[in-house]
């Protein structure tokens, strides 16, 4: 057995005895406990032992290794060759999932599933890693037979808690894997569970791992501005952009729109200033990685007086249709035709959306209908406000937004004391996540 393999086993066997102990108390899964014979009552090895290999320090006899992994009814550490072939599989993900590369991370998902079932723990762990990180990857709508991450996406409190072992046990297995996990569940924190903890517990991870490149600084920076912290967002988005990183188009093209958007949140008035040479820079990029840049974009030209603006978020509606949800509130605010919004909208209104996003779709579909102002005014209040959290649309851009449509409305119906209310209850808020979508890395 190689030394590096009973490194990590010894690891592996202190994740899962310290995850049952937790779970278990009364279960025998204490040190002591843990280190006598199931059968004879011995002790396999001394406690000082186990402690160091819970550490990776290993120990050399193979046997009593393997006699702790049979206690948490794992499979002896066989099976070497499997053993590089998913450590190539590794290699390959990161680089398709770098330069998000769909028909590759397709291939890479067909393959995974066809890796044989197994109990050998360093195999296993590592599978089960893989299979999460590719099914968030390679689909955009996850089809049914995708259990593993629609179970992730329910985030129940408990799934919320498995977040942190299952990033221990990728932290051993490879450092890559590691990363790349840490992104996968802050893209599901983000969309689905808004929880602003976990999300600077995983910027935390991510700034502790070894391998800091471009791709490293480019996700720090999307973390950061996800937590609202902007400048040192940009900081990180700048570094990237002007350094001598060898970035997969991807990564630097959602580098260019993340840090336009930031500039638009920053400064208006700058942003707009610095549009010509953005649109240079979308025209330089393929044209299948450009559309939030287009939105981006036409928003802000629209928003400076600029007809022009217009033919930009046709393009970008053109090429990506579901940034007509991703958008809408923005886009009910600009000359295209909002009927033609609606229903690009609605074909991504799914199982997944969640409550605070389709009670907006039907906000303002019910204002294109022309319904009466007191009506929409409960809408916001009724049903958007108690959901504001839990949208796909970034807070801080909504919230002016709903206040200036509860003006315009309180104007008509002389209910102003919905506006108050609104007011007061948005001033109690608590911080919510920036949310960002596309790119998933």
């Amino acid at each position: 057995m190689q030394e590096e393999a009973k490194r990590k086993a010894g690891l592996l066997i202190g994740i899962h005895r310290r995850r049952r102990l937790k779970e278990d108390p009364g279960g025998g899964w204490t040190q002591d406990q843990f280190i006598l014979d199931a059968l004879t009552g011995e002790a396999i090895c001394s406690r000082m032992t186990l402690y160091k290999l819970e550490q990776g320090q290993g120990i050399q006899d193979e046997d009593r290794l393997e006699l702790l992994l049979r206690k948490l009814d794992e499979t002896p550490l066989k099976q070497p060759e499997q053993i590089l072939e998913d450590q190539a599989i590794i290699q390959r993900l990161k680089q398709a999932y770098d330069a998000m590369d769909l028909a590759a991370l397709a291939a890479l998902y067909a393959e995974i599933e066809a890796l044989p079932p197994t109990d050998q723990v360093i195999l296993k762990e590592t599978q089960s890693c893989l299979r999460l990180i590719v099914e968030h990857l390679a689909f955009a709508d996850v089809p049914p037979d995708k259990r593993l991450y629609i179970e992730y996406r329910k985030g129940d409190a408990k799934l919320k808690e498995q977040v942190s072992a299952m990033l221990d046990l990728a932290q051993v297995l490879d450092e890559d894997l590691h990363a790349m996990l840490i992104s996968v569940f802050w893209q599901i924190n983000l969309n689905q569970w808004s929880d602003w903890k976990l999300s600077e517990t995983l910027l935390v991870r991510l700034e502790q791992c070894q391998r800091q490149d471009g791709i490293w600084l480019y996700r720090k920076g999307a973390f950061l501005s996800a937590l609202n912290r902007k400048a040192e967002a940009l900081d990180c988005l700048n570094a990237v952009l002007k350094s001598s990183y060898l970035l997969p188009d991807a990564v630097r093209a959602i580098s260019e729109i993340l840090r336009f958007r930031i500039w638009k949140q920053l400064d208006q008035n700058d942003a707009f200033r610095q549009s010509p040479a953005f649109e240079q820079t979308l025209l330089s990029l393929p044209n299948d990685l450009t559309s939030q840049g287009w939105m981006e974009l036409g928003l802000c030209l629209c928003e400076g007086g600029e007809q022009s603006g217009v033919q930009r978020i046709e393009r970008a509606l053109l090429q990506a249709p579901y940034l007509a949800l991703f958008y809408l509130p923005h886009l009910d605010r600009c000359p295209p035709d909002f009927s033609v919004v609606l229903s690009s909208a609605a074909a991504y209104l799914d199982a997944w959306t969640s409550p605070g996003t389709g009670a907006i779709y039907r906000y303002y579909q019910a204002k294109h209908q022309k319904e009466a102002p007191i009506s929409l005014q409960q809408r916001i209040l009724k049903e958007i406000l108690p959901q504001m959290e839990d949208t796909v649309y970034r807070p801080q851009e909504l919230i002016p937004i709903l206040h200036d449509e509860l003006l315009a409305l309180v104007q008509k119906t002389g209910s102003y004391k919905g506006l108050a209310d609104f007011e007061l209850a948005v001033k109690r808020r608590k911080p919510a996540l920036n949310r960002s979508f596309g790119m998933s890395g």
